[in-house]
């Protein structure tokens, strides 16, 4: 595990694996895939509470933690949002296209098009639909630091295991309610999906690792891993066998956001963000350095890491890629030619995204610490947190 001031680059590795998953989700190779969507909130939770949870023990005012956590991460998230935003807009003034979009545009201007799904005439398109997991991203760096700065530590453990234990009743409750509207099972299982309080706990499971130091206290995470594996599968494949449904996919495992049959859509968000953080937990724990080796040489590979750093401009870019480009150009109809075009379809999104990072975002980034240069308070000496990390970077 490379780490130096704080900095773990096989976490940057991790973002690139799921970011590269996705990608394989929409390119229709895996549908199993789906679930780095989660991967990314949990990563989120850790490197953000671990973030959070540093700074409140520092001995600045709280409104300068709250300017500077909030202006830095507006620098680095709503320029490239912004801007897409902007030549999408662009174009529907050019060529009324999509003709929907200003029925979206205030869900997009707000970062809550996660709840455009349960618009009667919604349609997906692959311009924007996905910018739903960063409405839930950005819903939660406007909620955490009014948590962590805000409240007592002991508090804030108390509550992330209690968000932890009570997420599963509230996708319980959610998936009730859009039932009890009469929507279709698809509807209701997307709908659940997008919401927001389906996600608390994924975040949690993340923050939870540096909020109680667990990568300190857990003194074997591999065989937390082993363990959490084994009922993740086993459970899977008891669900897939009962699901009954031919909407399932034999790649999924028993696992399919699509469907709420077992109600799975309680359970299986729990298995697979504890994973999750199971993963992350063996990557930042300093009892499993020479664990699973292969897997940590891959992650910190020059190539992943860079991926890993442009990750953001390629999940914003990368499904216009493949529909408007490559879908247009090479009609691929079988799954073979699917997996053909898929390494093009990776160094064609990154090359956009490269070029998007080095000469727009970058400029935003460099920024970020430019107006925060502020002495403390006081002189006294503070309490530092076990985990920190400079992982920011997130989608």
């Amino acid at each position: 595990m490379e780490k130096n001031d704080g900095y773990i680059r096989s976490l940057d590795g991790i973002r690139a694996l799921a970011l590269l998953l996705i990608m394989t989700y929409h390119a229709e190779l895996f549908h199993f895939s789906w679930v780095s969507v989660q991967l990314f909130f949990v990563l989120s939770g850790f490197l953000i509470t671990g973030i959070l949870w540093k700074e409140k023990t520092k001995p600045y005012s709280l409104g300068f933690k709250f300017k500077k956590f909030w202006v830095r991460r507006s620098l680095r998230i709503f320029p490239l949002y912004v801007g897409y935003l902007l030549v999408i807009g662009i174009a529907y003034l050019l060529f009324n296209f999509p003709s929907y979009f200003p029925t979206y545009f205030p869900y997009l201007a707000t970062y809550t098009v996660n709840y455009s799904r349960l618009i009667p005439e919604w349609q997906g398109n692959p311009l924007f639909t996905h910018l739903w997991t960063l409405s839930i991203e950005e819903q939660f760096y406007f909620l955490f630091p009014l948590i962590i700065f805000l409240c007592p530590q002991k508090f804030i453990k108390r509550l992330m295991v209690f968000i932890i234990l009570i997420s599963p009743v509230l996708r319980y409750l959610v998936g009730e309610y859009y039932k009890s509207k009469g929507l279709a099972v698809e509807v209701v299982a997307d709908a659940v999906y997008w919401n927001t309080l389906s996600h608390l706990d994924a975040f949690c499971f993340g923050g939870i690792i540096p909020v109680l130091m667990l990568d300190k206290k857990i003194k074997n995470p591999m065989w937390v891993l082993r363990f959490i594996l084994i009922l993740f599968f086993v459970a899977g494949g008891v669900n897939y066998i009962f699901s009954g449904s031919a909407l399932s996919y034999w790649d999924d495992y028993g696992y399919n956001h699509w469907l709420i049959s077992n109600y799975q859509h309680v359970w299986h968000y729990t298995l697979i963000n504890i994973l999750c953080a199971a993963v992350i937990l063996v990557l930042t724990s300093p009892f499993s350095v020479n664990s699973i080796r292969w897997f940590r040489k891959f992650l910190e590979h020059p190539w992943i890491v860079r991926i890993g750093k442009v990750s953001y401009g390629m999940y914003v870019f990368h499904w216009i890629v493949l529909v408007y480009v490559f879908n247009n150009i090479f009609k691929p109809e079988t799954y073979w030619m699917k997996v053909l075009l898929f390494l093009p379809y990776v160094a064609v999104t990154y090359a956009v995204s490269e070029l998007s990072y080095s000469f727009f975002e970058v400029y935003f980034i460099k920024l970020k610490d430019r107006f925060f240069v502020q002495k403390p308070r006081e002189a006294a000496p503070v309490p530092q947190p076990a985990v920190t990390t400079n992982n920011a970077n997130v989608v």
